[in-house]
């Protein structure tokens, strides 16, 4: 998850790994480019039940994957 975070006068937008990938001057600036920067990170898994695909984060933790077995189970 992309993260912000303030450094001097400027608001930083960091990547998971530390790295800074944009600055700006307004806090709810590196949070909208946070937040893009967050979306554009999914991945598509066939849903069990169902049978549709579903978009989901990368980071989603196996009980609340619907292509799991342990999401349905629980």
């Amino acid at each position: 998850m992309f993260s912000v975070a303030r450094f001097n006068d400027c608001w930083v937008v960091r990547s998971p790994d530390g790295e800074i990938v944009d600055v700006q001057h307004r806090k709810g600036n590196a949070k909208a480019a946070a937040a893009a920067l967050n979306a554009t990170n999914t991945k598509t898994v066939k849903s069990l039940m169902s049978g549709k695909e579903v978009e989901i984060p990368l980071d989603t933790p196996l009980c609340c994957d619907p292509s799991s077995e342990t999401y349905w189970s629980m």
